[in-house]
């Protein structure tokens, strides 16, 4: 519940106070609490009309029409119908995402004889506080009804990060009149994904004393998906406390009636344990001003909520299970930017996303033969089937090719950054050489060079573009790597399976040498793509439906280049293309605001680095670009964590160990960090006047670590501190 008495830290909560039901899509968002497997977005449990309820299982995607999302106008950026191939298009009538499934944290109310619904009684108040470090949400509702009696309504919810198939929840009335009250549980089956699209059928419920519940079958292929509510109701005359666990799954109703049977705070103290642990092992965070600190602890906490434990037929969502948003898709956004933070902070786990991609490699093989090339194109957007998902009339399914190399650098830091040389035998390499052939057969030979046209920037104000510098050095990264690892003999029984001879790892190496990639010009500055410096410096009303003819950028790619690629540009060079795409940045990615600030922190623009680091941590929580709403935006957050532990942090971490150069900005009192390398992990304190290096007691082998121009073995247990 929320307590009254204790002065509110704002850097470890998020607190608000309205009774505005138009504000109820972006709060659902914000105050939304998941763990991987099960997502509840933060709205009423009265379930008011007005209300944005969300109840979301990883993994279910379905069938929905296409009127689910509407049809890009012909004006807009990514539509141009005619560059689509008609194969590709004619049967299109569906799309695929994840149902908004009946919702077990709901109830039903009456005081007197009254029900009492949100949309009929006057609101005196509403406040929501969700607390980071317990990832609970409590909320505290004060209405008169219809007699004109005042009652009281305390809340406060989890979804438990011990038990991934619970959701827990206490709902206590107090009334200041001689009324009776009476709370019921319900599982909410008037639910609906976006434009009132149902996306399930309801085979069958049940209501005993104790224990409700809900069978759903959902539109094709048809996952049947059991919801369970067991509960118990207290009274003592004022005060009337219900309290509920729900569970999904075969075994639902025995592990809610368990749970319930234990009593809620015991699961609750469970959730709060594993919630504490998690922090410790992910543990990041500096010393700032609050709206900073809270920014950040808000991004953290999402990013621990959206992986789903122990599951590689699963992968992250790009909105985790806070809202339906791009339709639960998986993205770039995964493998490139929150990819290194689970590597970093949980490796076990992050080893399944590279399992998601290789289950997947099958239908990345016949994506790429259905645009009439070799290897294996990943998907810009897919579910559990591997297959494209991105709707047919936006031009990305073949021209966002970096999402395949982006792919294979996750297997990459995998296997730089842990100790599991396996994967990249039984599943990682596997990858790496099917996304290389896919480069191969995708350049275009000039006659004096390779290059890579027609293809869509990531910045997606340029969806026709040729030879885009971030695209052609990921291109030129994967087909090097390829050719690197079809000489280690591990491999040849990986090579035997793919048919891949010497010749054709020899032409990996001839493609990626004599692949163009752009140049600084005289300036230092790097052209984003070819005839990129000859459009329009015109940024007056831009938007996506007019921008091509323009210098304008929704997220800098040449910046994006700066993080696997940094080290091979001067910091004079990396300086002059922050400044110049800074004044082109139209900033309508959420990747845009920590993406800057990324870059500018590991070139040190340290000023400038944390006036966009501070914006990047508000994207949500003020609803920077208008689209909280549909969920919270992940890989920005993860962009935020990239900036304090690579940016300001100062970590690069390599095969050979770790390297820390320290760029505290001069606003911040300290900042710490975990990082799990090698099978070891080491804590990293940064003071304006010293760096301390602990290794944990359980690590198997001293940790290089080079600080201050001088490398040291931290050892098992040991603490090093350099001036």
């Amino acid at each position: 519940m929320i307590d009254t008495m204790t002065p509110r830290d704002i850097t470890r909560q998020h607190w608000i106070e309205t009774t505005n039901p138009a504000l109820e899509g972006r709060l659902a968002t914000q105050f939304a609490l998941a763990n991987g497997t099960l997502g509840v977005r933060g709205s009423h449990e009265e379930m008011p009309g007005w209300g944005s309820p969300g109840f979301y299982l990883a993994g279910t995607y379905c069938a929905a029409p296409q009127a689910l999302i509407p049809i890009h106008t012909p004006d807009h950026i990514l539509t141009h119908p005619e560059r689509v191939k008609p194969e590709h298009h004619a049967d299109y009538t569906t799309l695929n995402t994840m149902p908004n499934l009946p919702n077990p944290v709901a109830v039903r109310l009456w005081v007197g004889e009254e029900h009492i619904e949100l949309e009929k009684v006057s609101l005196l108040a509403c406040e929501r506080l969700l607390a980071m470090e317990t990832a609970t949400l409590s909320r505290r509702l004060v209405f008169r009804d219809n007699a004109g009696r005042r009652t009281i309504v305390d809340s406060e919810r989890f979804v438990s990060w011990a038990s991934p198939r619970l959701v827990c929840f206490r709902y206590a009335v107090t009334t200041e009149h001689d009324a009776p009250v009476r709370v019921e549980p319900i599982i909410n089956t008037n639910v609906a994904n976006g434009r009132g699209f149902r996306l399930f059928s309801v085979d069958a419920e049940t209501q005993t004393p104790g224990l409700n519940t809900v069978t759903v079958t959902t539109t094709a292929p048809g996952h049947t998906v059991h919801i369970a509510q067991a509960y118990r109701v207290t009274t003592d005359g004022r005060t009337t406390v219900l309290e509920v666990a729900a569970c999904v799954g075969p075994d639902a109703d025995a592990e809610a009636q368990a749970a319930i049977a234990a009593g809620y705070d015991a699961a609750r103290a469970a959730h709060v344990a594993a919630v504490q642990a998690a922090t410790e092992r992910a543990g990041a965070g500096f010393t700032a001003d609050g709206l900073s600190m809270q920014g950040f602890r808000f991004a953290q906490l999402h990013l621990e909520m959206a992986l789903c434990q122990d599951n590689p037929h699963v992968g992250v969502p790009i909105k985790g299970l806070t809202g339906d948003g791009y339709r639960f898709m998986v993205f770039w956004d995964t493998d490139f930017h929150m990819f290194p933070y689970y590597l970093l902070t949980n490796p076990a786990q992050a080893k399944n996303h590279i399992l998601y991609r290789y289950h997947l490699l099958d239908a990345a093989r016949a994506n790429a033969r259905a645009w009439g090339y070799r290897g294996a194109q990943v998907p810009w957007e897919t579910g559990t089937t591997g297959e494209e998902e991105t709707a047919p009339w936006l031009n990305l399914q073949e021209r966002e090719l970096h999402i395949s190399a982006d792919a294979a650098y996750a297997v990459k830091l995998y296997d730089d950054l842990t100790d599991d040389p396996a994967l990249l035998v039984t599943h990682g390499a596997e990858i790496v050489f099917e996304t290389a052939r896919f480069f191969a057969s995708r350049v275009t030979w000039t006659g004096s060079r390779y290059e890579l046209r027609d293809i869509g920037c990531p910045d997606q104000y340029h969806t026709f573009a040729d030879n885009n510098i971030f695209i052609s050095r990921m291109a030129q990264w994967n087909l090097r790597y390829a050719a690197e690892l079809a000489a280690d003999p591990r491999l040849a029984g990986v090579r035997l399976k793919l048919g891949l001879t010497d010749a054709e790892a020899a032409e990996f190496t001839t493609i990626a040498d004599g692949l163009y990639i752009i140049q600084p010009n005289a300036e230092g500055v790097i052209e984003e793509f070819d005839g990129f410096f000859t459009r329009s410096t015109d940024l007056r009303g831009i938007s996506e439906s007019f921008c091509e003819h323009s210098q304008a950028v929704k997220q800098p790619d040449v910046l994006c280049c700066f993080i696997p690629f940094g080290d091979e540009y001067s910091q004079d060079v990396q300086q002059a293309n922050w400044r110049y795409y800074a004044a082109r940045t139209m900033h309508g990615s959420s990747l845009s605001l920590p993406g800057m600030a990324l870059a500018a922190a590991q070139c040190g623009l340290l000023d400038e680095a944390w006036s966009y680091f501070q914006r990047a941590g508000r994207m949500d929580l003020d609803d920077l670009n208008q689209n909280t709403s549909l969920g919270v935006h992940l890989a920005g957050y993860a962009v935020m964590w990239a900036t304090l532990v690579r940016g300001f942090g100062g970590l690069t971490p390599t095969r050979d160990g770790l390297t820390i150069t320290p760029r505290l900005p001069a606003g911040w009192r300290d900042l710490h960090y975990a990082a799990h390398w090698r099978g070891c992990r080491v804590t990293v304190v940064l003071t304006h006047e010293a760096l301390t290096i602990t290794a944990d007691p359980a690590n198997p082998r001293a940790v290089p670590v080079t600080a201050g121009g001088k490398t040291v073995d931290v050892m098992a247990g040991e603490t090093v501190t350099v001036a």
